[in-house]
């Protein structure tokens, strides 16, 4: 009798620990809950790592073009804001980093734009210089294009987030905040700058026409 009470016991002990994670509706895998929660935080972050990386590199393409517009275009205090800043960007980027490089994107974006609206006339090496910050341009225009799904990817997965994993995902989730009005703009700004190159006689670059295709 004692020997049928043990084994009860013993089977008991096995059956329930199996009936709690069939409960839980975990997979039947060994892990519980917990040890998953450290993988999906690392790839979270591998992911925040990835679009940053691009996000820098197509940053650094614009401000090096926008720059260089601005050179062609006589603005040299814009020229040189631009230029710097696209120096200093680095992978690691923070979120202000990140922000700060923006503005100045925007602003040297603006300060063209606006030159381009006076209509100057721009001598044999001026245009040269514009044709090649619209092929910069039309660079940084492929890149940011090409990080739609990363970015969109990053974002279905910070819906599901822990509160402890927001606050390493700040940059991050500043790009995908940023990315659909960044994306607006930029687009904005190429087709002005085509738009003033074809009306100058000025050469359009195959980087610039790809770019404005994949808009």
């Amino acid at each position: 009798m004692n020997i049928s009470l043990s084994r009860l016991v013993l089977a008991s002990a096995l059956i329930l620990p199996l009936t709690s994670h069939a409960q839980l509706g975990l997979p039947n895998l060994g892990l519980n809950k917990s040890s998953n929660a450290p993988a999906a935080s690392g790839n979270l972050e591998g992911q925040q790592t990835q679009i940053v990386r691009s996000y820098v590199g197509a940053n650094k393409e614009v401000l090096v073009a926008n720059a260089t517009m601005a050179v062609a275009l006589g603005l040299k205090e814009a020229a040189a804001t631009a230029r710097a800043t696209a120096g200093a960007l680095g992978d690691g980027a923070t979120q202000g980093n990140l922000a700060d490089a923006d503005k100045v994107a925007q602003d040297s974006s603006n300060a063209v734009a606006e030159e381009m609206a006076k209509s100057p006339k721009l001598d044999k090496a001026a245009k040269a210089k514009f044709s090649e910050g619209l092929k910069q341009l039309g660079k940084g225009v492929i890149k940011y294009v090409a990080m739609r799904t990363p970015v969109q990817n990053f974002s279905n997965g910070l819906a599901s987030a822990s509160p402890i994993e927001l606050p390493k995902l700040q940059s991050g989730s500043y790009v995908v905040k940023t990315f659909p009005s960044g994306a607006k703009n930029l687009g904005s700004a190429l087709k002005s700058a085509v738009d003033f190159a074809k009306s100058n006689d000025i050469p359009v670059p195959p980087d610039a026409t790809q770019a404005m295709a994949a808009l």
